[in-house]
């Protein structure tokens, strides 16, 4: 009995470690600083799951909260999982009921939904409860869905962890052989991804259940083996569990000493734990034993705990279990009416006659029962049990288990016999082969000789001439691709560029746009054919070495196919990335890297139907970069695996393409020596498996791209970090760049592009994005347009409507490719619109020359005596701001007591948005702004009236003569005086 309960609670616990009480400490400290529904769900979530290998009745109270929320926020998906971790924790408190109300919440919000692995998930719980309830049709249909959504899914882990409950099914029908067979394979799953996961403990556990089930010491075997795992996790409660199980064993083996031992040495974590069906399954054992020794006092008090728990929970299990405990404790202190009647309540609990579930514990059950009623000599019912008894022997003995731990044992070892074998005799029959042509060979050696060296001049002098042919056939073939590659690309030139030049036109038809349109994507297409078919004739020739740079490849990778998520999302594909070792540096060739890249996830997406899955995995491990991408669809044959990478050879002629990609793909892996195989399943799927060295010295040929020294600038830039967004310098020579994209390895590689010449905000989001726009005022803005909470649209149509950012430049980076795209995005007020993959130094320049333009117009204010608003305005909204400026000058210019402080309050901006705004426009400060409007009103004063010079800096705001004389000669190179004169 203590078997099952086990199985039970390590099953429904997959993916929960427990973990510390600093981290849940750790995690209420953040809890105090949510906001939002959403962000406090997320965070008891994690609480709750933390506790529940803590402490239940603290878990209680977050259980609360997170159902509360759950009920009530329009995130669906949130919702899921506040109904999911809710439902663990009436498991754990022995509610089974309320746990099965909480997980069919759970799938209910997820019809129609193609979140698989969460619905394997669940329905491995649902498959779990209903066992528990004794509800053995729902528990076989719910497993078997576990299976099939985790084979959905794609998801190794989530496929063992249902392939465990499967396996289930066969062992509590006492079919060792097929159970085994499935934890068997759970542990070859986890050899073959060189991994360790909570499913390989508890494939180990239950196999030393079906071993201690079989009285072998091969049970303690497997224990090891999980309790080593326990154990370097620091994982409490899977050690405990490993003890308890040790306890079983030695039940089941009848050494009651060591039994009592184990059971004693658990107990203080299980009642510190608290959870109600693992601790009647301890007590009761406890009880048992004890009765077993005749310490009925020991035995008594666990039997009442034990009963005080199930008779305020619904668990079926643990009821009968102390029901049987009872029956057990009566018969050993032969009240044999007593034991009679908790022996048939057991019986009644228990699942009934007819299903092939728990015949050993009925057959337990039975044997008390029928000792019981022959020791009060009613013999009619001791047989009728004992007939019961006999049919429930049968079952079990159906499945042959006492043959299973042979049959185990002995399989390996009779196929290794069986090569030693036919080792041996194929040793004998090569050494008889052997003698025989020792006197053959002795016979016909000097014939041979004389022959062989005759052969091999003659081969040698043919040879040479062979490999000259072959090297002029390379040489003329190369030259010849490479000829007409250059060739082509002047008319593509002149084909591209009118074609473009008639889309832009606003009364083209929609027939000449569409057709128009199919000829530039097609000009476009053969234009990238052809720098293919140049870099292999290059390779070929060997005049395309490496270049290589050291870099981090995974973010190189992560933002080539960030790119085509857009792609996949346009024919509903479900892409999944799964990219490990983000930090790790090697050497590679960036352009290389990219088109190996963009040719398979490209290819995948070609031979991707409608609704089909692409996963792409990416890791580095020992100096190699590893790719592993596959898709659904039609598959391959064997005939086409082997042709694949053959230039020209087109897999599926009604499909699009040249054949070129691939035959690309494969030099540039071998230049990298790397290596790339193609496997597939016909009809089904197909995946490609490469391989790369990022380690320089085995890479041959290559050029060694070093990073270049950083030119020493007048500030200080900042090269380690980001600035610091509350202690942003203002004052700083070096424009400050602000970079909105969520893609986290984008957005470092455009960090470390431009670090050096600027100074760097980095954001995550639009929102982010925004209200770091508003309070730094950066000089120029980089934005991805799809991301989270406000995409680029929405951020650059808020912030060119607002006076104090409507002067920012923007560029747009997005994947949306597509001249409607384009146009949405300019029209809007961004300032460029760049497509991914982009050009870095073209971004640069771009970046460069918007800051320049600003600069030229903030050169021509300085020197100008009077402009206005429109010449050094950029939007319409800087000129209503500039207009706004010039009115509260005309009113308060002249006025000495007139500062900044007032200024910025009239214009309603902070000092350092005002300051921001006013430098972006005219290169100059707030304070320096001020004065040059005064100097200017002066310059037309000197000008147009006939006022005295010594009072004219009086009228303009000046209160020192000699301090308005000094700036004046400084902006018009003479002083007041001499400046009248002039212009007079």
């Amino acid at each position: 009995m203590k078997k099952i309960i086990t199985m039970l609670i390590i099953l429904f616990t997959i993916g929960l470690q427990g973990q510390s009480l600093k981290k849940i400490d750790s995690l209420k400290t953040i809890l105090l600083k949510t906001n939002t529904d959403d962000q406090h769900l997320e965070v008891i979530n994690s609480i709750l799951l933390e506790y529940l290998f803590v402490s239940l009745d603290s878990a209680k109270i977050y259980k609360d909260k997170i159902i509360k929320i759950s009920n009530k926020i329009d995130n669906k998906d949130l919702a899921v999982k506040g109904f999911n971790v809710s439902s663990n924790y009436f498991y754990y408190n022995s509610e089974i009921d309320s746990s099965l109300f909480y997980v069919k919440k759970a799938l209910s919000l997820l019809k129609d939904s193609d979140n698989y692995k969460l619905q394997s998930d669940l329905y491995r719980k649902l498959a779990i409860l209903s066992v528990t309830n004794s509800d053995f049709e729902g528990y076989e249909k719910y497993s078997n869905q576990a299976m099939e959504h985790a084979v959905l899914a794609d998801d190794w882990t989530l496929y063992c962890s249902a392939l465990i409950v499967f396996a289930n099914q066969s062992f509590r029908k006492n079919d060792y052989s097929k159970a085994l067979k499935h934890y068997i394979q759970v542990d070859s799953i986890h050899t073959a991804n060189d991994s360790i996961t909570r499913n390989l403990t508890l494939a180990y556990e239950n196999i030393s259940l079906i071993y201690i089930d079989l009285k072998n010491e091969k049970a303690l075997e497997y224990l090891d083996k999980s309790q080593k795992i326990h154990e370097k996790s620091s994982n409490e409660a899977g050690i405990n569990n490993t003890n308890r199980l040790r306890a079983s064993y030695y039940s089941k083996i009848e050494d009651t000493k060591k039994t009592i031992f184990f059971l004693n040495k658990v107990l203080p974590f299980y009642e510190s734990y608290g959870e109600p069906t693992k601790l009647v399954e301890i007590y009761t054992a406890l009880a048992r034993n004890y009765s077993l020794t005749g310490e009925f006092d020991k035995a008594e008090p666990l039997l009442k705990k034990a009963k005080l728990i199930t008779d305020t929970n619904s668990n079926k299990i643990a009821k009968n279990q102390m029901q049987y405990s009872y029956g057990v404790f009566y018969l050993r202190k032969k009240m044999f009416h007593e034991a009679i009647r908790y022996f048939n309540e057991a019986q009644n609990t228990a699942p009934p006659q007819g299903t092939e579930y728990y015949l050993g514990e009925r057959k337990e059950i039975s044997q008390g029962l029928s000792l019981a009623y022959a020791s009060i000599k009613n013999y009619k019912m001791a047989y009728q049990v004992n007939q019961r008894l006999l049919s429930l022997n049968d079952s079990i003995n159906s499945q042959n288990k006492e043959k299973i731990t042979t049959e185990l044992e002995t399989k390996y070892q009779t196929a290794q016999k069986e090569q030693e074998i036919t080792l041996l005799k194929s040793q004998n029959e090569l050494a008889e082969q052997q003698k025989r042509s020792q006197r053959n060979l002795f016979m016909g050696v000097i014939i041979i000789t004389t022959l062989a060296g005759m052969f091999l001049f003659i081969l040698y002098r043919n040879r040479q001439k062979t490999n000259k042919k072959l090297k002029e056939l390379d040489t003329a073939k190369s030259h010849f691709f490479s000829n007409i590659s250059h060739e082509l690309r002047t008319p593509l030139a002149l084909i591209s560029t009118p074609i473009q030049n008639k889309l832009m036109e606003a009364d083209l038809t929609e027939k000449d746009r569409a057709d128009f349109g199919l000829v530039l994507n097609n000009s476009n297409r053969i234009a990238e054919l052809v720098n293919q078919l140049l870099d292999i004739s290059k390779i070929e020739a060997g005049s395309m070495p490496l270049s290589l740079q050291k870099v981090k490849p995974i973010q190189q990778i992560n933002a080539i196919i960030k790119d085509f998520e857009y792609a996949a999302g346009l024919k509903n594909i479900n892409f999944l990335t799964y990219l490990n070792n983000h930090d790790i540096q090697g050497w590679i060739d960036r352009d290389a890297i990219y088109k190996i890249v963009n040719n398979l996830v490209s290819n995948a997406l070609k031979y991707t139907s409608e609704n089909g899955s692409i996963i792409f995995n990416a890791h580095i491990k020992k100096e190699k970069l590893s790719i592993h991408i596959k898709n659904t669809g039609e598959g391959l044959t064997k005939e086409q695996q082997q042709l694949v990478f053959k230039r020209f050879y087109q897999t599926h002629s009604s499909q699009s393409g040249s054949g070129i990609g691939l035959a690309l793909v494969n030099q540039l892996v071998k230049l990298h020596q790397g290596t790339i195989t193609v496997d597939s399943n016909l009809g089904e799927w197909t995946s490609f498996n490469l391989s790369i060295s990022l380690d320089k010295k085995s890479i041959k040929n290559a050029t060694i791209i070093k990073d270049l020294p950083t030119p020493t600038p007048t500030h200080k830039p900042v090269t380690e970090k980001l600035i610091d967004r509350s202690e942003l310098n203002t004052n700083t020579e070096l424009p400050i760049l602000l970079i909105v994209e969520d893609n986290q390895d984008l957005n470092k590689l455009l960090q470390d592009s431009f670090k050096d010449q600027y100074q760097i905000i980095s954001c995550k989001d639009g929102k982010e994005g925004y209200d770091m726009a508003i309070k730094h005022i950066p000089d120029i803005i980089i934005s991805d347009i799809m991301m989270p909470k406000k995409d680029g649209i929405q951020l650059t149509n808020e912030l060119k409507n607002d006076e104090r950012t409507s002067h920012i430049p923007i560029i747009l980076l997005t994947a949306r490719a597509g001249e409607e795209n384009e146009l949405s995005g300019l029209q809007i007020g961004a300032d460029d619109y760049i497509t991914k993959p982009y050009n870095q130094k073209i971004l640069a320049t771009k970046v460069s020359n918007l800051l320049s333009i600003r600069k030229k117009l903030q050169l021509r204010y300085s020197q100008e005596v009077f402009l206005t608003t429109k010449e050094i305005a950029v939007t319409p909204v800087d000129e209503n701001f500039l207009n706004r400026v010039q009115k509260v000058l005309d009113t308060q210019l002249v006025e000495s007591s007139f500062n900044i402080e007032e200024f910025s309050k009239a214009i309603g901006m902070s000092r350092m948005q005002l300051h921001r705004k006013i430098k972006a426009l005219t290169g100059l400060t707030s304070s320096e702004f001020v004065r040059s409007q005064r100097l200017k009103l002066a310059a037309q004063l000197l000008k147009s009236s006939d006022t005295n010079v010594s009072q004219v800096g009086y009228a303009v705001g000046f209160n020192d003569h000699s301090y308005f004389t000094k700036c004046f000669k400084e902006m018009y190179k003479c002083t007041p005086s001499e400046y009248a004169t002039k212009v007079n």
